[in-house]
């Protein structure tokens, strides 16, 4: 993600220089965000604005997803100033997943 192109709500998470185990991570569970599964993911239509629609613990919940992915999923969305949707009863999510 860094020295990569500008990063903004809506562009799309093939263009954002992620790890290839983010990528994946993200595009597996394409159908969690509510956006069709696209195989080759470079043809995939995910943006990081989808990414909000889901919480931080959900997110964590998915297969591969441990704390150096959460760390760049939660890196991106704060660059591009998208919020995780809250949980109910919960708290604001921190910028550390091992809390």
């Amino acid at each position: 993600m860094k020295n990569g192109p500008k990063i903004d709500k809506d562009s799309f998470i093939r263009d954002c220089h992620l790890s290839v185990r983010t990528q994946n991570v993200l595009y597996n569970n394409s159908k969690a965000f509510g956006v069709r599964p696209i195989f080759p993911i470079t043809n995939n239509d995910l943006k990081v604005s989808d990414i909000g629609k889901l919480s931080l613990r959900a997110i964590g919940d998915f297969r591969n997803c441990g704390k150096k992915t959460l760390l760049e999923i939660i890196a991106l969305c704060t660059k591009a100033g998208v919020k995780f949707k809250q949980e109910k009863n919960s708290s604001p999510p921190t910028t550390d997943p091992g809390k």
